[in-house]
């Protein structure tokens, strides 16, 4: 990797054909040679299962020191977790990483106690599943039977709704949320009144984190309300489905569904992992839904129809199926997409009952017929939409900005930590799932999902590779606890098969990674405490404006945002004209105030190069609108109101455009020496709005009409 990485990162595309804008270029990090190194790194797995391979088919004889090879194998192995480990607690990240001067932090994850915990599980399993009278209560307990498989799922459905619950927020309670979980929220909800508003994801709007769940979440407003309250609801739901696809996972590949809840619990606890302190208002990747559920919900489904593929022997209509489901989660984010497609290809070829030509070709065939269905599906939806076939370009324009052109990327903290240790328990779970299929284990579903996990947490840690923030590492969580979920069975069976051997390394390493997991369930909220948060109305001292996602009903605000210039003095409105409305929540604020917001981006923090703005401006005049409405710079307040800090680059291009200021004297043309200091504002959450006319267009043919 250290070789290789610079000339291979020389292959990569570098250009994203869009010139970054001033505030947005300073953020920008040439992450190449980085990027190419973790592509050798995940070749590196394959090797490993093409080596294991072909050495078995040749069968050769081992020299009598292979054990001792072994031994000091294992030796290393441990050696080089537990350096992991203490690097972790030795990291420091620095500016580049906080973006405040003098000022690093430590991010340890696990603390000493929960080390000493997960070590003290794992000897306890360790010595459990050696006791031949603890085996058999074992097995008599966890046998499956009718009433004990709905008990299980239960208990799955009632944890989820619990940890969930600090999900879920109002119009009233969002105002008391965390700032990072309230600020996201507002890129979210977003993009489903983009939806709802008129746009369609693909053809006239570019989504930053999904393409096709704004449907599904824009008919749920439609139909049952558009509030805070009825987003964060519908959003769970999805959630909540997409991990008791990863039950059904657990349970068809370990036949026993008080088995899988045992190994779920962890599981759900670990992907719910608190940012920060664990306390009433939280913060975690469940209530910041561009991970849990519009990255994630995807690929979960994906593995539940894999398993399922493979548990019932399902033939090529249901390979068809699977694929097209992967299909559809590569089209709504391609960052997680890419990788739930490799990793049900890898499900189907480790798990099929033989590996021969006829095989391989059945495999890409269903795998090409299945992309190309959710390539038609998504066309159909388009057409019967917007009358116009999707723009494929879309789908990945914000991976070109963010990595190719490097934008808000961060290298790695370090060779060693926590990001390390994961990476090799995907590369176990790969060589496991290897050495099963060479030798015909007839459990072909834990064979198949412990590739899938291992291909699809490799794929997916790419989001954290790129940008190596601290926080970020816990996007991984959770596939990395499935990954240990599955590891643990195999290596409780392994043990309880060979009860006078001595515990492998491996395999009590496994059970440490997976009593950490366990140890995340003390963070499980409790029910009435979050009921309480929900029904509370603005907390003193956590926000100067309460419901800051609620469209303004005062007059002021909506005369300034909805009404569009009809001369060069006059401003009317008229219902369903075309604004380009470049604030979070634009086109909720559209929706409300019944204009139509031509807006391809979810506001100024999701404009990063000219191009973007050039495409503004073009939706505008195809739209037949002159007028656009933008935030200043805003500063954070200290009670964490909002910050926006909108790219000076941005006025400027719309100032080449011929678009002018509008001032107290009128219109005036933008000047970048004089900046906004002459602009007719409107307060706006501790900032100020602003307006911008097309100077050549100040007759609307809507206005018109």
């Amino acid at each position: 990797m250290l070789l290789l990485g610079p000339p291979f990162a020389r292959l990569l595309p570098h250009d994203p054909g869009a010139t970054m804008l001033p505030t947005s270029a300073a953020g920008t990090y040439d992450e190449s040679t980085e990027h190419a190194r973790y592509l050798i790194a995940i070749a590196g797995a394959f090797l490993l299962a093409g080596a294991t391979w072909w050495l078995a088919k040749r069968q050769p004889a081992m020299p009598p020191r292979a054990a001792v090879v072994r031994t000091c194998a294992e030796a290393a192995l441990a050696a080089l977790l537990v350096a992991c480990i203490a690097a972790q607690y030795q990291t420091r990240y620095g500016p580049i990483y906080t973006r405040i001067e003098g000022v690093a932090i430590r991010e340890r994850y696990f603390n000493p106690t929960t080390l000493t915990v997960a070590a003290t599980i794992a000897a306890l399993l360790t010595l459990a599943v050696r006791s031949a009278p603890l085996r058999a209560r074992a097995a008599a307990l966890l046998r499956e039977t009718s009433a004990r498989r709905w008990s299980a799922l239960a208990g799955a459905v009632v944890l989820t709704g619990v940890w969930l619950l600090h999900a879920v927020n109002s119009d009233a309670s969002i105002g008391s949320v965390l700032w990072p979980v309230r600020y996201h929220l507002e890129f979210t909800l977003d993009e489903a009144f983009a939806v709802t508003n008129g746009l369609t994801p693909l053809v006239d709007y570019s989504a930053q984190y999904s393409s096709l769940w704004p449907f599904l979440e824009a008919l749920v407003l439609a139909v049952f309300g558009k509030t805070v309250l009825v987003f964060t609801i519908a959003m769970c739901t999805l959630t909540a489905l997409a991990l008791l696809a990863v039950f059904g996972v657990l349970r068809r590949a370990t036949r026993s569904s008080l088995t899988a809840l045992l190994l779920y619990v962890p599981f759900l606890a670990t992907s719910m992992f608190s940012i920060g302190e664990a306390s009433v208002n939280r913060g975690s990747f469940g209530n910041y839904f561009g991970i849990f559920p519009l990255r994630y919900a995807g690929p979960y489904l994906v593995g539940w129809l894999a398993a399922r593929h493979l548990d019932r022997r399902g033939g090529t209509l249901s390979a068809w199926l699977l694929f097209t489901a992967a299909g559809l989660a590569l089209i709504n984010n391609a960052d997680f997409g890419v990788a739930a497609v490799a990793a049900a290809a890898a499900a189907c070829l480790w798990g099929a009952p033989r590996w021969d030509r006829r095989s391989l070709l059945t495999l890409l065939g269903s795998l090409a017929a299945g992309l190309v269905t959710a390539l038609a599906l998504v066309a159909l939806l388009t057409l019967v939409r917007a009358g116009e076939l999707p723009q494929l370009g879309r789908i990945v324009e914000y991976a070109r900005i963010y990595g190719a052109a490097g934008y808000a990327m961060l290298p790695l903290p370090g060779a060693l930590g926590l990001h390390t240790a994961i990476y090799l328990t995907y590369v176990g779970a790969i060589g496991t799932a290897t050495v099963r299929a060479l030798r015909g284990a007839h459990n072909r579903v834990l064979t198949g999902m412990l590739v899938w996990a291992g291909v699809f947490g490799l794929g997916s840690g790419m989001y954290y590779v790129g940008r190596s923030q601290p926080e970020a590492l816990r996007t991984t969580f959770s596939v990395w606890a499935l990954a240990l979920a599955l590891l643990t069975y195999v290596a409780l069976r392994w043990l309880a098969a060979r009860p006078d051997r001595r515990p492998s390394i491996a395999a009590v390493a496994v059970l440490c990674g997976f009593g950490i997991a366990v140890c995340s369930v003390v963070q499980i909220p409790t029910p009435w405490s979050q009921v309480q948060r929900i029904e509370a109305a603005i907390v003193p001292g956590t926000s100067s404006y309460p419901n800051p996602l609620r469209p303004p009903a005062d007059a002021r605000a909506r005369r300034f945002v909805a009404t569009v210039a009809d001369g060069p003095s006059r401003f009317v409105y008229r219902r369903g004209a075309p604004v380009a409305v470049l604030i979070t929540t634009g086109h909720r604020l559209a929706d409300s105030y019944g204009i139509a917001n031509v807006s391809p981006y979810t506001g100024t923090d999701s404009i990063h190069t000219r191009q973007q703005v050039d495409a503004v401006v073009t939706a505008l005049r195809r739209a037949g609108g002159n007028t656009i409405v933008l935030p200043a710079s805003f500063d954070q307040s200290n009670d964490g109101s909002d910050v926006i800090t909108t790219d000076p680059g941005i006025f400027a291009v719309l100032g080449r455009h011929g678009f002018a200021l509008v001032t107290r004297r009128g219109l005036q043309p933008y000047d970048e020496q004089r900046g906004l200091r002459d602009a007719a504002g409107l307060s706006w959450h501790g900032g100020t709005l602003v307006k911008f006319v097309d100077a050549r267009r100040l007759r609307p043919a809507p206005l018109h009409k």
